[in-house]
């Protein structure tokens, strides 16, 4: 268990255009003022990453002919997405500065918050000590109980887990409402929590 001591604003961009070249270069246009607007309050711009470029015809589905009729599908337009990240350190000034950098895009921007931690691999070491000192404590009442005593460790089987490293902390807001007014928001996370299996096999005397 940990509290979390890293922000993570996940991005996502949206441009649409009936022409495809249009479409990709209003996408560019997006993301370059975001990565602006993130400069102007002290970020580098190559903070901001890219984490999924997605592009897509889409079609609308119309009615044709008056007896007979059927539906036709016709291409309405082309659709780029770019989605982006940024994390920094868990700060409310920080959170609130990108929070009222965000609410000034209108159209194709929308935006969720996570809250992790930065030294992953030390809280992954933690978790597998943990659960080794508690595999010996707990075979050891086991032994006792049956009567009998724990000989060498004869074998430890440990699958590699993913672990979910982020508080179940969630910010939801409606970025309509956002857009119109923000005042300043404290948040305190909720502690991060993940577990993991290991087996040890000992011999019994």
């Amino acid at each position: 268990k940990r509290d979390p001591d890293l922000v993570i604003f996940d991005i996502s961009t949206s441009a649409q255009s009936e022409v495809y070249a249009d479409s990709v270069v209003e996408s560019n246009r997006l993301v370059n003022k975001l990565k602006q607007a993130f400069e102007d309050i002290g970020f580098n711009k190559d903070d901001l990453k890219t984490v999924n470029y997605h592009t897509r015809p889409v079609y609308e589905y119309v009615e044709v002919g008056v007896v007979n009729k059927r539906s036709k599908r016709e291409l309405e337009c082309f659709e780029v997405s770019h989605d982006l990240k940024i994390e920094f350190d868990l700060d409310n000034d920080k959170i609130n500065e990108v929070l009222n950098c965000l609410k000034d895009f209108r159209n194709g921007v929308d935006f969720n918050i996570r809250f992790s931690v930065k030294d992953k691999d030390s809280m992954k070491r933690d978790v597998i000590l943990d659960a080794t000192k508690n595999a010996r404590a707990n075979a050891e009442i086991l032994a006792e109980a049956s009567s009998v005593r724990l000989g060498d460790l004869i074998k430890i089987e440990y699958n590699w887990s993913d672990f979910h490293f982020y508080s179940i902390a969630d910010y939801d807001c409606n970025m309509e409402v956002s857009k119109e007014y923000s005042p300043y928001m404290e948040f305190t996370p909720d502690s991060i929590e993940i577990s993991d299996n290991v087996s040890f096999i000992w011999e019994i005397k």
